[in-house]
């Protein structure tokens, strides 16, 4: 029996499972409209998650085809994966934000020898060793989504979708993403929050291209998190965990937490040149480095260069001309 159940507001839950995976499941959300149902994400794409969406779309007296339209809070595939199957059901349109659609073409690219090569000559521009890549290589590259969910709508800050009776506002958050967007419902001060804001857990922030993108998305996650703790929300719906009781305390606490970590990797730095690799090691992680799994060394990575990168901004940290790979010290 599917989990499915509304939760006040008009507002319907359906977690769906995503396979093998720690999370567990994307928590999509529906509200009437007046074509029938829009959608806040729509889940991972699998048999095992579609199997979880339709089942819970019945057990709240719907079926798949009365899904009207989707709207996406980002790009990545426990979201967006089963866009491709919701719309060949119902005939859907699917939104996301502008800077969104870009990252979605380059998930779902074909992952050629040439994508492998630009890959490895990234990671060793972070300093990353070959018995390193050689690691991430191993655990399987496939691109997890395909094409078929691509987008057909652009979704704008500030924009309202028409439900039964009221609006969902759309709410402008990147960081976690570079379009990576929350859904408001005035009427009853709720907030579907995606993976911006997250009860127990805090959300993956990073760059992926080394040394530094010109990117500070550090910088936009903490601006997002000061822009939703200002609009006062109480009731908050992340895409994972528990409902947040006060959306504007938990954004404090994700700044003051990203704060911290960037007080002791400044730290960590010490007197040393050391490259981006050499700052992921040196930052704190739910277990030591040694025990991280080649992908989950690829997440620290790219959060670690998040990091690095916002330390660069405030120009607490500089690059040294001419090193390569490039290592970084205290200004």
């Amino acid at each position: 029996m599917s989990d499915a159940a509304a939760i006040g507001d008009g507002i319907f839950q359906i977690p769906v499972p995503i396979t093998n995976n720690p999370l567990g499941h994307t928590l999509v959300y529906a509200m009437e409209s007046p074509g029938g149902l829009v959608l806040v994400d729509a889940g991972w794409d699998d048999d095992n998650a579609w199997d979880g969406l339709t089942s819970g779309l019945e057990a709240i007296g719907h079926s798949v085809s009365d899904v009207e339209g989707v709207v996406l809070t980002h790009f990545h595939p426990d979201h967006i994966g089963l866009c491709g199957r919701v719309r060949e059901a119902s005939g859907a349109w699917i939104a996301m934000d502008q800077a969104d659609h870009s990252q979605f073409a380059d998930m779902t690219a074909p992952r050629s020898e040439q994508w492998l090569e630009r890959e490895r000559t990234n990671m060793l521009a972070a300093g990353a060793s070959e018995a390193d890549i050689a690691a991430w290589h191993g655990v399987g590259l496939n691109a997890p989504t395909g094409p078929e969910s691509a987008p057909d709508r652009v979704l704008v800050d500030g924009e309202s979708i028409a439900l039964t009776g009221r609006e969902l506002r759309v709410v402008s958050t990147p960081g976690h993403t570079p379009g990576h967007v929350c859904f408001y419902l005035p009427d009853s001060d709720v907030m579907f929050t995606g993976d911006h804001v997250l009860q127990k857990t805090t959300p993956h922030v990073g760059n992926f291209v080394y040394p530094l993108e010109e990117r500070d998305a550090l910088a936009e996650f903490m601006d997002s998190l000061r822009r939703v703790q200002s609009m006062n929300v109480t009731r908050g719906l992340g895409a994972h965990g528990i409902a947040i009781d006060n959306v504007s305390g938990r954004a404090l606490e994700l700044v003051e937490h990203h704060e911290d970590r960037l007080d002791h990797l400044y730290q960590a730095f010490g007197d040393d040149e050391i490259t981006v690799w050499q700052v992921a090691e040196r930052m704190k992680w739910y277990k030591p480095w040694a025990d991280i799994s080649p992908m989950g060394k690829t997440m620290a990575l790219s959060e670690a260069a998040a990091h690095l990168r916002h330390l660069v901004t405030r120009n607490l940290v500089a690059q040294i001309p001419g090193s390569s790979p490039a290592v970084f010290a205290k200004v």
